[in-house]
């Protein structure tokens, strides 16, 4: 029997044609991200000792891309998007604070400000179910670590489909009633310090089926 991580990446394969995702594929890998843990992906918390951020990628393809983030308590991935492309977040371990943002008209990504709504704000752990993206909703957001964490992120189509993401920062608030904000892109690079260091995966073997 197949782990759940290859049964993941045997879906993805399946169901994701070139870099578009179907409303029915993306569900269906919604439904295999939340069946990862921790242990069968070889995600352990004294990893996390080694730096405040770590990346450890797990499968790469043109049309898709499977890794893991660990971030220690007290740390964040800075308010970032992910261009054109769908996510799935699933915790491992730990609790994390999301903020997602969704546009309310045209994203900008010179530095000219641009309304958008706080479409997400709470926290998560291991038993909650996946957190979702698509490129409209939710684009954009940052990861706060409660605690020393750990999630799974899927991206469909991976960056190198679009290039870097772009860092942003919040001017102020608009309407508090509403959750609308001003926010500004400040380019490909974060305006706090910020690196992440990279670890190979240990988890469950993956292998990457012939696409038809």
């Amino acid at each position: 029997m197949a782990s759940a991580i290859q049964e993941a990446v045997n879906t993805a394969v399946k169901l994701i044609d070139s870099d578009n995702l179907s409303s029915h594929a993306f569900n269906e890998m919604i439904k295999h991200i939340e069946k990862l843990n921790a242990e069968d992906l070889g995600c352990k918390r004294e990893h996390i000792n080694r730096s405040s951020h770590i990346y450890t990628k797990i499968i790469e393809v043109d049309r898709f891309l499977f890794s893991i983030f660990y971030v220690k308590r007290g740390y964040r991935l800075p308010l970032h998007d992910h261009p054109n492309m769908h996510g799935v977040m699933k915790v491992l371990f730990g609790t994390i604070r999301m903020r997602s943002y969704t546009p309310c008209g045209e994203k900008k990504t010179s530095r000219e400000p641009f309304v958008c709504e706080r479409t997400v704000d709470r926290m998560y752990d291991d038993t909650d179910t996946p957190i979702c993206l698509t490129p409209s909703q939710n684009n954009i957001h940052e990861v706060y670590a409660e605690t020393d964490a750990a999630f799974f992120d899927f991206l469909c189509p991976p960056y190198r489909a679009y290039g870097r993401c772009n860092f942003y920062k919040l001017i102020g608030r608009l309407d508090e009633s509403q959750r609308l904000y001003e926010m500004m892109c400040v380019g490909t690079e974060p305006e706090i310090s910020y690196s992440t260091e990279e670890q190979q995966y240990s988890g469950e073997p993956v292998t990457v089926p012939l696409y038809n």
